[in-house]
């Protein structure tokens, strides 16, 4: 019977999500305010948690209009040609043929800083109009994109029609209403 409860009480304690990122962070002359942090989820795996990040959460404004910020500590190991692969495809999915024929080098060429993640590390994908859209591993920048249209079109993986999961998309804007 105390083995029985000890399961449970694990269990439920294995079911929680610890927020382990900051609540604030500095982009150049702005502070972004985490808005939602969830997990990501794939069927039942958890494959690390998610935060989104801008300067007011409750900025009904379009997603890019503004600096904003994707957050992601991974729970486990990917190989940098899943994140080219992935996010190929989620844009392909979400944008017409035209627009994505457009970003199509800038993508690429983006998308060529990611590396392989292993448990616990952390991605930080920022999009402002001065600075355009660039990629953080652990801290340290991988990869800058100028390309206005990439920058506003790259968030399409998590917030577009299609996106890589429609549940994460909608805690993660549900963060936006409050």
């Amino acid at each position: 019977m105390k083995k029985r409860y000890f399961v449970i009480l694990l269990s439920v304690f294995q079911s929680v999500h610890a927020n382990s990122f900051e609540s604030e962070i500095r982009l150049n002359d702005h502070t972004l305010k985490q808005c939602s942090a969830v997990p990501i989820k794939v069927m039942l795996f958890n494959l690390g948690d998610v935060a989104l990040y801008r300067e007011q959460c409750n900025d009904n404004t379009e997603l890019t209009s503004k600096p904003l910020q994707l957050s992601f500590i991974y729970k486990r190991s990917f190989d940098a040609e899943d994140f080219q692969k992935s996010s190929v495809e989620l844009l392909k999915r979400n944008l017409d043929a035209n627009t994505f024929a457009s970003i199509e080098s800038a993508l690429l060429e983006f998308n060529a800083g990611y590396q392989q993640a292993d448990e616990g590390d952390r991605y930080d994908i920022r999009f402002s109009a001065a600075t355009g859209l660039v990629l953080f591993k652990n801290g340290i920048q991988l990869s800058q994109s100028d390309n206005a249209q990439l920058g506003k079109t790259y968030f399409d993986i998590w917030f577009g029609q299609d996106p890589f999961s429609k549940g994460m998309k909608n805690d993660l804007l549900a963060g936006l209403k409050q």
